[in-house]
């Protein structure tokens, strides 16, 4: 096992622990939405307090797995273009410093509102949790358009390019489809998990396939 498939296999349980971090910031129950409201829940105050710490600590462990598996598809990439596996490795450095941010903002709000429920309405709950949407707004941008976006478009040029040593079904394994595939197993009423973490886990899935490679 060379280095690419021990990090693939590592980033795929990364990405495991990060798409179950997901899981405790939805509503328990059916007709729940995929993606915590950024608006104040009644809910947050109806569950333990622990779901949302967590929710913290599975994504604290699972997301330096993810970002380490996507420095070293940047690596391979960078050895056929250096110009994409530049833009890879920015790419990440980026998104290393916000997905954590954007991650514990969910998780601090509903933790704040549980402490404050009790003694102001819903409207001074609002505007105090309000706050934290000035402060995270930006990152949130950030963090989309690096973990969504700027991975799966790199990622993708590189196959079509021919910068990995890949087939062209491989261009299936990125966040995207695999958000496509959630959520129709969601529209048939089947519980998933968070959609960027299985997203991460075919980066994951794809390095370990270009490391078979390179060990043959």
């Amino acid at each position: 096992m060379n280095q690419y498939v021990a990090v693939g296999v590592f980033g795929l349980i990364s990405g495991l622990l990060a798409a179950l971090a997901d899981v405790p910031l939805v509503k328990p129950g059916k007709g729940s939405k995929q993606i915590s409201s950024r608006k104040p829940q009644t809910w947050w105050s109806e569950v333990p307090e622990k779901r949302f710490t967590i929710s913290f600590w599975l994504s604290f462990l699972g997301q330096p797995g993810t970002y380490l598996t996507m420095w070293m598809l940047a690596i391979l990439i960078g050895e056929r273009n250096p110009g994409l596996g530049l833009s890879l490795k920015i790419n990440t450095f980026i998104g290393c410093y916000t997905g954590l941010l954007c991650h514990v903002v969910y998780c601090i709000k509903p933790l704040v509102y549980r402490g404050i429920c009790k003694n102001l309405t819903e409207e001074e709950i609002s505007d105090a949790l309000g706050v934290v949407d000035k402060v995270s707004a930006a990152p949130m941008v950030i963090g989309f358009l690096s973990l969504w976006l700027g991975t799966t478009v790199i990622v993708t040029a590189a196959i079509i390019r021919g910068d990995l040593n890949v087939s062209a079904w491989c261009l299936l394994l990125n966040p995207i489809p695999s958000t496509i595939i959630l959520l129709i197993l969601k529209k048939c009423g089947i519980k998933i998990i968070g959609a960027l973490g299985v997203g991460f886990m075919m980066f994951a899935i794809l390095l370990i396939i270009v490391g078979m490679r390179i060990a043959v």
